[in-house]
């Protein structure tokens, strides 16, 4: 099975944490960011390639987050862990 990690901050971008686990599909993956609290910003990652980049809004609804270093930067969304020193 494949190992994914995942980063998570809360909406400060203060205290990032790295959380390591294996599951059987991205989509499984995924699950585990369900858990987090409303206002964290999650970096979904596979190995090195980075699948998703989200904010939680509230239960069960995500912000989306452009992946890619030129349209983050164009749509004004830096990496919450670059300031943090996590990423």
């Amino acid at each position: 099975m494949p190992a994914f990690f995942m980063m998570i901050a809360g909406a400060d971008a203060h205290g990032a944490k790295r959380v390591d686990f294996i599951a059987e599909s991205p989509d499984q993956a995924f699950q585990v960011a369900r858990n987090v609290t409303d206002g964290s910003h999650c970096e979904l990652w596979e190995g090195d390639r980075l699948l998703a980049r989200m904010t939680k809004s509230g239960a069960e609804l995500w912000q989306l987050l452009p992946t890619t270093p030129r349209r983050a930067q164009r749509a004004g969304a830096p990496s919450r862990f670059a300031e943090s020193g996590a990423a």
